[in-house]
């Protein structure tokens, strides 16, 4: 079957339009529309509901999706299979992570991989770890660089945990809190003195702020929050110019230099943590390039 047909359909299923659709394709819309119109009258159904705006998928079309998607995915496992044969000579490694890791790993990782596996194309995808976890359950990609989920995931996911990242609080340059005699590098503050402190958070789908939810919801604190964000950087640099408090991994405490630096601090004894982990899709075949990846993360994360 002709995969360059199943793109087209799943980029106006996307788009929700075939005209957009058609502009990211580089096709004109008569062509595209066309195709549409042959593909249904060969299947004898309707895909689209073209009474609404934008486009919907009918239930024949939701079924010839989901059924495509499982033949790309089992087209790219075929290919992943076939590649192993060649010894990492040449393939092809898809990757998923949040934009705060690609920011932070993928500049110390990719050129060590490249130097080593020069043949093997990788393609990123970036999303929160919700939209990764559909990505890795839907075999779109083929391993996801994450952290660990405290809820339950709705796909079928393998995570290999390999390293414990703290997470500390970020309050403004004037927070001040009574000083309590302690060899550690950051100070400890008890939630109950933030009960009425601003905080911006990430997104609900963000692993991040589930960890915040989390952290709220035992210490009993009902937390103000002035605003939401998908990025730990616009939260963090937003903290840093006094606007509220926020939570952020040790990896992106370096999005703050100079004198323009929040204070950091330690919430609770033990510290915060999560897990950082490699996932994959369960049962689902793995190449050697995804174990040589794999490799390269937790040796340079370790180090």
């Amino acid at each position: 079957m002709d995969n360059r047909q199943f793109d087209y359909f799943i980029k106006v299923v996307e788009e929700k339009s075939i005209s957009k659709a058609a502009k990211q394709l580089y096709i004109s819309q008569p062509s595209l529309s066309q195709y549409i119109n042959r593909l249904e009258n060969s299947l004898g159904t309707t895909l689209f509901d073209r009474s609404t705006s934008p486009l919907t998928l009918t239930y024949a079309g939701e079924i010839y999706l989901d059924t495509i998607l499982k033949i790309k995915a089992l087209q790219s496992e075929m290919i992943n299979k076939l590649e192993d044969i060649e010894d990492l000579k040449t393939g092809y490694l898809k990757i998923g992570l949040t934009p705060s890791k690609a920011n932070y790993y993928l500049p110390t990782i990719l050129p060590i991989f490249k130097s080593k596996y020069p043949g093997i194309e990788i393609k990123i995808s970036e999303g929160t770890s919700a939209e990764l976890e559909t990505l890795l359950g839907k075999g779109v990609v083929d391993l996801c660089l994450m952290n660990m989920s405290i809820e339950k995931s709705p796909y079928e996911i393998e995570y290999e945990p390999f390293y414990e990242e703290e997470i500390y609080l970020a309050a403004p340059s004037d927070f001040f809190v009574p000083a309590k005699p302690s060899l550690a590098v950051y100070p400890e503050v008890k939630m109950h003195e933030l009960n009425d402190k601003p905080f911006i958070l990430l997104k609900q789908e963000q692993r991040l702020r589930q960890v915040s939810t989390y952290v709220f919801t035992k210490s009993g604190i009902k937390p103000k929050i002035i605003l939401e964000t998908r990025s730990i950087e616009t939260s963090l640099r937003l903290c840093a110019v006094g606007m509220g408090f926020c939570f952020v991994p040790r990896s992106a405490m370096g999005y703050t230099t100079g004198n323009n630096r929040p204070k950091f601090f330690t919430i609770g004894s033990p510290s915060l943590t999560w897990k950082m982990a490699i996932a994959y899709k369960k049962n689902a075949h793995r190449s050697k390039a995804a174990y040589a990846f794999a490799d390269i993360v937790k040796d340079t994360v370790l180090q």
